[in-house]
């Protein structure tokens, strides 16, 4: 077993005494300190350098994705487990993706279960790449709203293949075949996409690259596929970011989602 140091995180005193005293005579795990709000946390964290961090969701005036967002911005790798008192929607993604939730009173075999699992991982994955994939499991799973000439349509992201300009509107082209127009101009339908599923491919088109099956750099076109393929052009100005964007995506989605 690999030797893990941690940091407890919990705005609330005796939620950390519980858990300190869950992990006492452990002897793989050592708690190096402890911090009740993301301020005093970030500097704990940065002092100490824990493998891992017990979260609590709610502390006081921000929350533990304010922590991590700001753990993000200055590159630290270190594991999360969010511990909270309170199941919501963004539970279901956090245990989808590569995050553990442990939900309040915690359940020592559950701790150190997920503990245990840590410990054989600790190197494999970044920090950026645990959260990223939280932000896409939200992401991914929301429909989005669209205006149109009588109201708004609600199209789930996973629906469109591309988009394309069309002067103030913007054509929406479906995996079924269909394609719809909507009353939005092309960079506001950019906007509300899921930054982790659609990439630009030239000034007038919106791939989701969860269609993208090929691309060609000699001839500058790729090809998104869903019974039928789309041979579409890709300017130079961005095919860096496509590049960008394919590696993030199928990084963190399931490989069993691939295209083809």
């Amino acid at each position: 077993m690999n030797k893990l140091s941690l940091i407890i995180i919990d705005d609330e005193q005796p939620a950390r005494n519980l858990l300190k005293e869950m992990l006492s005579g452990i002897f793989w795990i050592e708690v190096l300190g402890e911090a009740d709000h993301v301020d005093s946390a970030f500097e704990e964290i940065m002092n100490k350098k824990p493998d891992v961090i017990l979260l609590d969701i709610h502390l006081q005036e921000q929350n533990g994705f304010d922590l991590v967002e700001k753990l993000i911005q200055h590159e630290v790798k270190v594991k999360v487990i969010f511990i909270s008192a309170f199941e919501n929607y963004a539970i279901q993604a956090i245990r989808a993706s590569a995050f553990d939730y442990l939900l309040k009173p915690v359940k020592k075999q559950e701790l150190i279960q997920s503990l245990e699992i840590l410990s054989k991982q600790v190197k494999s994955f970044s920090l950026e790449d645990r959260f990223s994939q939280l932000i896409y499991q939200l992401s991914d799973r929301k429909k989005i709203k669209f205006r149109n000439r009588n109201g708004f349509i609600m199209i789930h992201p996973d629906e469109i293949i591309f988009c394309r300009a069309d002067s103030n509107y913007t054509i929406l082209q479906f995996d079924d075949g269909r394609s719809y127009t909507v009353s939005m101009n092309f960079g506001a339908v950019e906007e509300v996409l899921p930054e982790l599923c659609f990439s630009r491919i030239n000034r007038s088109l919106i791939i989701n690259l969860h269609y993208l099956s090929e691309v060609d750099r000699k001839s500058m076109t790729c090809k998104v596929s869903h019974g039928t393929t789309h041979l579409l052009p890709i300017s130079r100005k961005y095919l860096q970011t496509l590049e960008i964007g394919c590696n993030r995506h199928f990084s963190i989605k399931d490989k069993r989602h691939w295209p083809g």
